[in-house]
């Protein structure tokens, strides 16, 4: 993991391209946010940060008291966007990062939403760029985290209708320092691990292409695939995220 600072310092740097970038996909679609163009991720994304700005300030415990914010018109939704971005990482630097708010995870403190804003901006700044057609990497260091972040909180977020996974899982990145082992227990949840060790299958790839593939934002063919396909596939469909 990196630490809070590093990650309020990616939110600012991917926040900051995320509305450079969509400013100039407005009407474009968003490809791996069907049926989405770029003024309905934008909007997604004043949304998210709104909400957990909100929940961290108000030291949130309780989400039936959260209080949603109003759309603003079209015109304002960008500088909506760069105010909520700035307002969202000034509770954050400010807020002790132990200090409990409710979370839909496991783990329930400030240093949670931290690390989750700044992949979900990551991610979703990836999104803009695609959009706008400019082509990008998320740096290694980054998507490494990012992966270990996606099978230690989003995996336990199971898509509706999706199987019990069928087999073990082994995820490598060829990049940097990165691998983790998911195997299945006879509950349906996942027991996941930093290791190196025989799964079923075997997802091999840079850092960027295995969190894109995690995230679905590239097909199962960007990536290396070792054993039985059908576990693969059905570990890249299970997680319920956008």
């Amino acid at each position: 993991m990196l630490t809070n600072s590093e990650y309020l310092k990616i939110l600012r740097a991917e926040g900051d391209e995320f509305a450079d970038s969509v400013q100039m996909a407005l009407t474009a679609p968003v490809a791996s946010c069907e049926p989405w163009v770029g003024a309905d991720l934008l909007w997604h994304m004043v949304e998210v940060h709104y909400s957990w700005k909100f929940i961290v300030q108000s030291h949130l415990m309780d989400p039936e008291k959260y209080v949603p914010r109003d759309k603003p018109s079209d015109d304002d939704m960008l500088q909506e966007y760069r105010d909520g971005l700035h307002e969202l990482i000034d509770v954050l630097s400010t807020t002790d990062a132990s200090r409990s708010c409710w979370t839909w995870a496991g783990v329930h403190d400030v240093a949670w939403v931290i690390r989750r804003m700044a992949h979900e901006t990551a991610v979703h700044a990836w999104d803009a760029r695609c959009a706008a057609g400019v082509e990008s990497q998320i740096p290694a260091a980054l998507a490494s985290d990012g992966i270990d972040e996606f099978v230690f909180v989003m995996l336990d977020n199971v898509r509706e209708g999706e199987r019990a996974l069928s087999g073990s899982v082994h995820v490598h990145c060829t990049d940097v320092d990165g691998e983790w082992l998911i195997v299945p227990n006879s509950d349906d949840t996942l027991q996941v691990t930093r290791e190196h060790a025989k799964g079923a299958c075997a997802l091999r790839g840079s850092a960027h292409d295995l969190l894109m593939a995690l995230w679905r934002r590239v097909p199962m063919s960007a990536i290396e695939v070792i054993g039985d396909t059908a576990v693969a596939q059905q570990f890249l469909s299970r997680a319920a995220n956008n």
